[in-house]
């Protein structure tokens, strides 16, 4: 059997990956903020990966297709359904009559952006499998116990089948159950819970305190100095660096969505798309003062988080002139706005759909108003940990039921 190595087959929006070059900073203040869990925002994908991981060692095959093959397979079951936020691939996998697992993980069969991807932190960091990149994963020691439990195993033996060509009896069924939109069983449940929030380790600590809030902290609430009950200081501390540098970055980008619709009507205009400093420094001079009045009034608390890209980013905002912080924000972007050498003009993804700025928004819950939109893992801890009690996940369709039955 020849594997191949995955790869997108659309191309992934450049505006998509306007990050200004403050991508590292970015994970840093999530991961301070809810450490260890990625993207993840219910639990069910925990049990394909671990599957997935699990059939690769047999097969003796890499853990990258396989794990694309058993999401794709669960989705395949799901698609059909009521509408679910947590099913993928309805367009891209419409009318597919071939279910075999040798389609399914061949390149271009299943989504760009696989849940999984969200998976591969999630996955080390609680315990279930080891190594830094999916395809090399292995099952460690929760990972083990998971596949122990009784209500894993014939899943697991069913799954295996199917892997290995066949087309076992009762599979359909089993997919069902363990789709999108299944109810975890209560032994599997239990093991993420404790592995999420019963460990003695920091990031343990951090997540079982934030869930024993109930809700929160929302940004309001970030305002003030002093912490929640239950939240240590040094945690709040980095939740409100978070949350005042993801502002500073959103202000910058408003500079540049403004540079932006300038330029594009000078296209259409058939003008010279090109300005120059000082030019786009009086088209730009609101968003401009915006973003140095929010760096003056909350970058004392960014310096306090103490990473070096954000303080970096911080000091360019409050010390280089209008031109000089026009001309850094075009050379960090690269992608909308560009700098040409002595002119700002348009990058390559100039006039695409206002899509997020992460690849990831799309495998994530609407947000809620009782947590800090800025840092998205807080709500997803929520969903998370709510599922994870016995009770309907806040961020799926279902969420105004009541306790599972």
């Amino acid at each position: 059997m020849s594997w191949g190595i995955l790869a997108p087959d659309t191309v992934i929006s450049q505006r998509r990956q306007q990050n200004l070059g403050l991508a590292a900073a970015v994970r840093h203040f999530n991961d301070r903020a809810v450490p260890g869990i990625g993207g993840m925002w219910f639990p069910i994908p925990i049990l394909w990966s671990v599957l997935a991981v699990s059939i690769a060692e047999e097969l003796g095959v890499p853990a990258l297709p396989v794990g694309n093959a058993v999401e794709a397979r669960v989705m395949l079951g799901a698609i059909l359904g009521p509408p679910d936020r947590r099913v993928r691939g309805a367009r891209k996998m419409q009318g597919l009559a071939d279910s075999s697992f040798r389609n399914l993980a061949r390149c271009g069969t299943y989504v760009v952006q696989p849940i999984r991807m969200a998976m591969v932190q999630p996955l080390v960091a609680l315990g279930f499998v080891q190594g830094s990149r999916y395809g090399a994963f292995r099952i460690h020691t929760a990972g083990r116990r998971m596949l122990e439990l009784p209500v894993m195993q014939e899943f697991r033996r069913l799954l295996g089948a199917w892997a290995h060509g066949g087309r076992p009896h009762g599979l359909d069924a089993a997919i069902k159950a363990f789709g999108p939109g299944g109810r975890v069983p209560d032994e599997v449940r239990k093991l993420i819970r404790a592995r999420l929030l019963e460990g003695e380790d920091a990031g343990s600590a951090r997540r079982r305190n934030l869930a024993s809030l109930g809700a929160g902290p929302s940004a309001a609430q970030l305002e003030s100095s002093t912490p929640l009950p239950g939240i240590e200081p040094d945690h709040w501390s980095d939740l409100r660096a978070g949350v005042a540098f993801m502002d500073l970055r959103d202000a910058a980008l408003a500079v540049l969505d403004r540079l932006e619709q300038r330029l594009l009507r000078l296209r259409d205009d058939n003008q010279p798309v090109r300005l120059s400093l000082d030019e786009a420094a009086k088209e730009v001079a609101a968003p401009l003062s915006a973003l140095r009045s929010l760096a003056s009034r909350q970058g004392d608390r960014i310096d306090a988080g103490g990473e070096a890209t954000s303080r970096g980013f911080l000091s360019q905002v409050r010390s280089l002139p209008d031109p000089g912080l026009l001309q850094k924000l075009a050379e960090r972007d690269a992608t909308v706005i560009l700098w040409r050498g002595d002119y700002i003009t348009l990058g390559p993804a100039a006039g695409e759909s206002r899509g997020g700025a992460d690849p990831d928004d799309e495998n994530r819950p609407p947000a809620s108003d009782a947590f800090a939109p800025q840092l998205f893992r807080l709500y997803n801890l929520r969903c998370l940990a709510t599922e994870l009690s016995g009770r309907v996940n806040p961020g799926s369709r279902d969420a105004a039921g009541e306790v599972q039955s």
